[in-house]
């Protein structure tokens, strides 16, 4: 059997003049009367399983491969899903179901009910568009004899909003179409509503489809400038079949969503003051950068050091004496995870503390011998989002080897700055020239 090369492609407006469907056609002689078509030889009508090169795979992707469906009006002979699978339709003469004969593509009850049938596809990226294909293989007496295309550049927030409100979303992105079902009118309406809050743009008015004959099968149009957007609407007029659906173009710009804000174990209060790296619109708003009457004396800058520690796997204990802020997560102290950790972990009911015995450490010198105690303690979780320390202990020792309570053992939370106040440290009035934070 002889192969049709692929046609050249059109225009969205050129696509609509040319592709005229006036008569019922029967086999691909017939568009010898309706499209001027060169009589095929025999045969040739004969659609095969497997898909012509496309023109536009060298230039652009896919952008409907690792799509979902959200919604369709009507999934009775074949799901919508069929439209985006990557591989070639699929046909068998004697393959037949409950619903009847067994179609690889997008197939619609014959409509008994006002309006068309139409989907809502989520495009696997962000995208700028330039070329559709569509292919309407083995839907001979079937196809939909006019489509058109829809786009629609949705935020993240308002997909979300789309899903919650389009019936059956969820367990569609779940579980995917469920053939022999359709949504009923009022569900269909509700489906209505919902999309119709987002501003959609036409990509490809109602354009007449050919037959799934090999010859007539495949349909390229070139779009006249991108087509931007993350959701596709297909429309069916009124109803019928369409094999796949390839949208090509490439990623664009991706819209990500926002991230939820971060957990915070330990907010301001008797303890400590906390203030989150990001609360504050300029580093010199964080108590760290502003000024204050007494020296920094654990600060490189005022002879700070970073003695010893019982691990430095991902950082040394010398960075914790910097005069600058963290400038990314290696730029601090962070140990290995403990292998001997327990497999669960349990709190304390009581203090609501991790119970684990297991501590890691860290020595700092400071620069001079405070003469009336400390007056004030920060330590900074910057940059440490998902391996801050659950709590710290800080102890402060004159000769390093007699160790009294600075702090208490008191939750930390996640990228922030935790203010410790004279008083609440213990122990102020006496003389500290080492520091012992445990984690």
């Amino acid at each position: 059997m002889k192969s049709t090369p692929p046609p050249t492609t059109t225009t969205p407006s050129a696509a609509a003049a040319s592709l005229s469907h006036s008569v019922s056609a029967t086999s691909v002689a017939d568009f010898d009367h309706i499209h001027g078509i060169p009589l095929p030889k025999e045969n040739d009508d004969q659609c095969l399983n497997v898909s012509p090169p496309s023109p536009f795979a060298s230039s652009w992707t896919n952008m409907c491969s690792g799509g979902k469906i959200l919604f369709a009006t009507d999934d009775w002979f074949a799901t919508a899903e069929n439209l985006l699978l990557d591989g070639p339709p699929q046909f068998a003469d004697d393959l037949y179901c409950e619903q009847g004969k067994v179609m690889d593509g997008w197939e619609t009850r014959r409509r008994r009910e006002a309006g068309h049938d139409w989907c809502i596809i989520q495009l696997s990226h962000r995208a700028a568009l330039q070329g559709i294909e569509i292919d309407t293989a083995h839907f001979t007496g079937n196809h939909v004899p006019i489509v058109s295309l829809e786009i629609a550049d949705a935020t993240c927030t308002q997909q979300s909003t789309l899903a919650k409100e389009l019936p059956h979303a969820l367990e569609r992105l779940l579980h995917g179409g469920v053939q022999g079902t359709g949504s009923t009118p009022t569900e269909v309406e509700l489906a209505q509503a919902a999309v119709a809050a987002l501003e959609w743009n036409e990509m490809l008015p109602r354009t007449p489809l050919r037959p799934g004959f090999e010859s007539t099968r495949m349909h390229y149009i070139t779009l006249p400038e991108p087509a931007i957007g993350t959701l596709v609407r297909v429309n069916y007029f009124p109803d019928g079949g369409v094999a796949r659906l390839r949208l090509w173009g490439t990623s664009h710009d991706p819209k990500t969503p926002k991230p939820r804000p971060l957990y915070m174990p330990i907010t301001t209060g008797d303890r400590c003051t906390v203030v989150a790296h990001s609360s504050v619109k300029d580093e010199s708003e964080l108590p760290s950068r502003q000024p204050y009457e007494f020296l920094e004396l654990s600060s490189q800058a005022n002879g700070g050091q970073g003695v010893a520690c019982s691990n430095k796997h991902y950082g040394e204990p010398w960075r914790l004496t910097q005069v600058t802020l963290g400038k990314d997560m290696g730029d601090g102290w962070e140990t290995a995870r403990h292998p001997e950790r327990p497999s669960i972990l349990i709190k304390d009911p009581t203090t609501h503390l991790i119970r684990s015995p297991l501590q890691d450490w860290a020595i700092l010198k400071l620069g001079a011998t405070t003469t009336n105690g400390i007056q004030r303690i920060i330590l900074d979780t910057k940059h440490f989002r998902g391996n801050y320390p659950e709590s710290i202990v800080l102890e402060g020792s004159s000769d390093e080897n007699n160790w009294f309570p600075l702090i208490q053992r008191v939750r930390m939370s996640p990228d922030s700055e935790h203010v410790f106040e004279r008083h609440q440290i213990e122990n102020t009035d006496q003389a500290v020239s080492y520091v012992r934070l445990s984690i």
